[in-house]
């Protein structure tokens, strides 16, 4: 496993952590103080598997049971289960703002995105198998070596299907990454804000009902539905100078993990 790919991990981890700062209710700081302990665990055994690989790579043997200050404890769990128990029991009040209906919307899909990258994770770990087999084929010059390469390729197979979820998953996390990025924009856009509050205001229509929200990338539109209401209503080319491109994403993948 590569340098490269233990940040990706660690940061992949650390993605449901980030996000807009609200006021908080006891319950809702109860739920983020719970999630964040096992967060912080997940990441501490990622890092852990990651050194541990390194050294059985050098021969090295670890002691037993070397990765046990990662596990998560019973106790943990009950204080997250408690947690989401308490906030399901809530009543929050619908949006008033378009601002509001944003960071609504925002926070729903960085939370869509964070399963993603779980998803994109579990679907890369059928393909790294391939760091393995690359590493034992660099240094198979010998015939144990060989031999020992056989038996890898005997037990390993990457089939069609792993590579169709993979390909899926990462799909899944462009698209929401996408999402969250033009929620958090939206909601901080003055501009398109009050240009949807005083729609809203002018049609009578209520902006907590609405019905769905969707962005269009090429035309960076924001198209809002309150039912039979305003119904496809859009905003355009207000956060067009938020827009990344591929190459962009990249050279930031670059800034952030030193990508040769």
């Amino acid at each position: 496993m590569s340098k490269l790919l233990a940040n990706a991990i660690t940061a992949a981890l650390c993605l449901t952590g980030s996000g807009l700062q609200a006021q908080q209710t006891l319950e809702v700081q109860g739920l983020q103080e719970a999630a964040s302990i096992i967060e912080q665990q997940v990441s501490l055994a990622a890092v852990l598997a990651y050194a541990a690989t390194d050294l059985a790579s050098q021969g090295q043997i670890v002691a037993n049971e070397s990765l046990s200050e990662a596990i998560v404890t019973n106790e943990m769990l009950l204080s997250y289960q408690t947690s989401v128990d308490l906030v399901l029991a809530m009543d929050f009040s619908a949006a008033e703002t378009a601002s509001e209906l944003f960071s609504a919307e925002y926070e729903s899909a960085m939370l869509e995105l964070g399963m993603s990258v779980d998803e994109l994770s579990e679907a890369s770990a059928a393909l790294m198998s391939t760091s393995v087999i690359a590493e034992m084929a660099a240094t198979a010059d010998t015939r144990p070596e060989g031999l020992a390469l056989q038996e890898v390729l005997s037990n390993i197979e990457i089939t069609q299907e792993d590579v169709d979820t993979y390909n899926q998953a990462l799909s899944a996390v462009s698209g929401m990454a996408q999402l969250s990025g033009a929620f958090f924009a939206a909601s901080q856009n003055e501009a398109l804000t009050s240009s949807i509050d005083t729609y809203a205001n002018t049609n009578n229509i209520s902006i907590g009902e609405y019905t769905s929200v969707s962005f269009e990338f090429d035309t960076n539109e924001y198209i809002i539905t309150w039912g039979e209401q305003g119904e496809g209503t859009g905003w355009s080319q207000y956060t067009s100078s938020n827009n990344m491109s591929a190459d962009e994403l990249y050279d930031h993948a670059q800034s952030l993990y030193d990508v040769n």
